[in-house]
This record gives C-alpha cells, structure tokens and sequence, in this order.
C-alpha cells in the first residue's frame, strides 16, 4: 500500500512538474531609465485581439537590456512589449495608429504592420529563451 502511494505521489509531481517551463525573457534596445516596460503574454487569439493580457507584468528600464525569469506552463504564447516614456501606463500613438513609444512582439522584426496572435505565437515547452527588441519608428 505504502509502495503504491509513493508512486502515485512522484507520477503527480512529475506530471506538474514537466507541464511548466522556465522562461528567460531578454528586452533589448530599451531607453534606459526612461520609464517602465510594461509585458503583456497573452495565451489566446481572443485575449490577444482584445488587448486582454492573460499575464502581465511591468519591468524597471534600468539598461539597454533587461532580463527576467518567468514560470510558464507549456504551451503557445504571444509576447507584447513597450517601455511608457511618458509614464502614463498606455502605449501612445499617432492619429493613425503608429506607436509614439518603443515597442515589440515575439517573431516581429520591425518592418510593417504587427500581425495577429497565430503570427507572434511562441510554443513554451521546457526551458526557453526569448529576446524581444524594442522598435520605435
């Protein structure tokens, strides 16, 4: 009995422990010291399209790059930064929608017009590192 309990207990800690994956994540090209960057991950095409963020957290611009450490459960993400130069906890734009403040995503480069979920989509299986420019136009 004991035997058989001492199995079921390692299985359930093995089953959660294999379901999350550290994730290093390196902010690069930030302004430093010019305001808080602000990280939405969002795990849905419909929290991503609405601008809901499933997981949010803010990071202080202390250098041109920045890095944390988050626990993620494995699985698909999409990564949406800006550094708030202005401080007002909103990323600015012009009257036609081009962001005034340094901005980025998972698989962006920069060039064009920022894609929906399916197109930022980063599958987290494991341990993972993710670096994400920040792009200012």
């Amino acid at each position: 009995m004991k035997k058989d309990l001492s199995i079921i207990l390692i299985s359930m800690v093995f089953v959660f422990c294999s379901f999350s994956a550290e994730v290093k994540l390196k902010v690069t090209h930030v302004k430093p010291n010019c305001g808080k960057v602000f990280v939405s991950i969002n795990k849905t095409a419909e929290s991503f399209k609405s601008h809901r963020p499933d997981i949010s957290l803010s990071l202080e611009s202390s250098s041109e790059e920045i890095e944390t450490v988050l626990d993620l459960e494995e699985g698909e993400y999409a990564f949406s930064i800006f550094q708030d130069l202005n401080g007002d906890g909103k990323i600015n734009s012009s009257f036609i929608g081009i962001p005034k403040e340094p901005y980025g995503f998972t698989n962006y480069d920069g060039k064009g017009v920022p894609g929906n979920f399916n197109r930022h989509k980063v599958f987290i299986k494991d341990a993972a590192a993710i670096e994400i420019p920040l792009y200012m136009f």
